[in-house]
This record gives C-alpha cells, structure tokens and sequence, in this order.
C-alpha cells in the first residue's frame, strides 16, 4: 500500500505540468543533425537539447504530441521517416515508414488524434488523402481521399478533439475530417496568406501576415471550429521590414493562457507569444544563424494522476474501450502489477496499477 500511494504522489507533482519543446535541425561540414530542444516556458530559454539523429540531407519537419504514450512524433518527409521521443525517458526512436503505394507521393504533416496517429500525404497528381499509422510499427491502417479541390501544399494539421474533427490548413482553406464519422467538411478563410494554427475550446487560432506601407504586419483571427465563422481579429503591434518565414509552428500553453509561435527574420529565430484573453503579445530571441532550422513546436501536458485501485472507484461506473502500456502499444485491461494507460469510452484516460 506504501508504494502504491507513493507512486500516486510522484504522478500528483505532473499534474498540468506543461513544458515547450521544439525540433530543430543544424547544418555543418554538409550534414544535417536533428535535434529536440526542451524550452524555458517563460523566457524560451533552451533547458535541454537532445540530438536525435543525422539524416544527410533533408530537416525535422512537422511534429505532435501524444499524451496517450507521453511521446512526440516527428516526420521527417524527405526520408519518410517517423520519429518517436518520449519526454518521460528522454529516449528516442525512429521508424523507416512504409514508401506510399504511390511512388511520387509523400507524407508531409502528422498529427496525433485520441491517441491514434495520422499524417497528410500529397501525390504528384494532386491527390491529398489523410492516412492512419500504427503507433509501434508505422505501417498504414486505413487512407481517406479529401474530396475539397486544390490542397497541394498543406501548411499546418491539428486536432479539435471537442469535435473529433482533423483540421488542414491549405492556403486559406480550413478542411476537417471527422475521424469517428469519417465525413469531410471545409470552410474558407478570407484573402490573405495563413501560416499556421491551433485549436483551443472549439475555436481555430490563425496567423496571417500582410504588407503594409512596406511593413509585413501578423494577425491571429479564431474562427469557430464548427461553422467556420469569425469570432476575433487582433493585429499584433510587432512589425518587420523583412522575415524569411511568418509565424509558424503554432501551439497553445493552457497554464499562461498563451499561443506561442516563431517568427525568422534576418537569420534570426524569434518567440511570439500571445495571451488569448488579454491579447498581449511578447517577442524574445531564441536562436540565431543560418544554420539553423527550426521544425516545429510542441506543448507537452502530463496525463492525469497515477491512480490506485482505492481511487478508481471514481470511474467505476465507465466503460473501458482499449488498455495501453507506456509505450503505447494496446494490452489487455486486466494486465496486473504495471503501469498501464486505460481509455474510457467517453475519450478519457487514466493511469493505473493493478495488481
């Protein structure tokens, strides 16, 4: 009984704890190195930097987070290879994925979705389709055609896990996917040119950058997930000259209340953050040279308490849909004497030991 409350208190201190991760890609002597960077949440300050692995030629791209197994996944397109950190162990893997059946199609962005893994993959025949991969061995479970025209070149997806819905940001087309109905719906954004976004309580954060009398000015308009329509539209007051690429790599700090991005500018890689409530906005260096690229941005929320078998008499009355172990890889609910990830069927987790 003595361990078991033990254990319970160590989990207690994560509690919605949130840290800032970042995937970044350096280039000496004609080599790429691939790097995940955990980052001070205030300042943005680097507190660790963990090389993941050199791949010759092509940068880290997109990543995200899977609370399910405490792992961000990583893709590196150019070599179609799938990246698993987990920031619990700081231990890192990687998986060759499967080439598409297609041999000119590619996989361009991943997204995690209700503990379950999904990229976007662009053919040369203009074919985007959105594709489930198996956590553990990369290999491809089940493909969905988007139906919406002209969606080459894909710039951000992400989860709305209120609604079930994958959302593709394609210029300014917003596209969903229901991944329990498996219906598509889109929407249009107004002109102008969109970088990034983020989900935070069924609303859609966007960034979007003009030009004004010589000066690239950034907005984040929020749109409701559900009709697409309007809900704010805030002009930042940070404004340059000159920037190599606009606001990217969008995610949301639930604890600061704040949407954190880059912005690289004049060989230099900036971090903008912006509270959602009281709209106020800061902008502090993070890293600089030419060498230096950055992937994309993560933040990362410990799961909810370690649980003993006293206190799961609170969800005694829930109806357990799948069993999972650390690593994410799915086992009988009724395993004894290990931690284990239970998934309830009203989408909710719990870690647990049995014995």
């Amino acid at each position: 009984m003595k361990k078991l409350i033990l254990l319970s208190l160590l989990y207690c201190t994560n509690i919605g704890a949130q840290n800032l991760y970042c995937t970044m890609s350096s280039y000496s002597n004609n080599v790429i190195y691939d790097y995940m960077n955990k980052l001070n949440n205030i300042s943005g300050a680097q507190m660790l930097s963990k090389y993941l692995f050199s791949n010759g030629s092509q940068n880290i791209g997109s990543a995200s987070f899977d609370p399910l197994s405490n792992t961000i996944f990583t893709l590196n397109s150019g070599v179609n290879v799938l990246g698993k950190y987990n920031v619990g162990t700081d231990m890192f893997s990687t998986l060759q994925l499967p080439w598409p059946a297609n041999s000119s199609g590619i996989y361009v962005n991943v997204a995690t979705a209700n503990g379950r893994l999904f990229v976007i993959k662009e053919s040369s025949s203009n074919i985007v389709s959105v594709c489930e991969l198996d956590k553990v061995t990369g290999n491809l479970i089940s493909e969905y055609n988007y139906t919406t025209p002209a969606l080459s070149g894909a710039s951000d997806f992400v989860f709305c896990k209120e609604t079930n819905e994958l959302v593709l940001l394609v210029n300014n087309k917003i596209v969903k996917y229901n991944i329990v109905t498996g219906t598509e719906s889109s929407f249009n954004l107004p002109s102008g040119t969109y970088d990034s976004i983020v989900v935070v309580n069924q609303k859609l954060y966007v960034t979007k950058q003009n030009t004004v009398s010589g000066n690239i000015v950034f907005t984040i308009e929020s749109y409701q997930v559900s009709t697409g329509s309007l809900m704010s539209s805030n002009v930042l007051s940070n404004t340059f000259t000159e920037i190599d690429e606009g606001i990217r790599n969008l995610c949301f700090l639930g604890e600061t209340n704040e949407l954190v991005g880059t912005i690289s500018s004049q060989n230099e890689i900036k971090l903008l953050k912006f509270n959602i409530s009281t709209s106020a906005e800061s902008l502090t260096h993070l890293f600089w040279g030419p060498s230096y690229f950055l992937g994309d941005m993560v933040a990362t929320t410990s799961m909810a308490t370690l649980s003993t078998k006293e206190n799961l008499e609170n969800n005694k009355n829930k109806k357990i849909k799948n069993a999972y172990d650390m690593a994410g890889k799915k086992i009988s609910p009724d395993t004894k004497n290990k931690i284990i990830i239970l998934e309830y069927e009203d989408g909710t987790h719990k870690k647990v030991l049995q014995n």
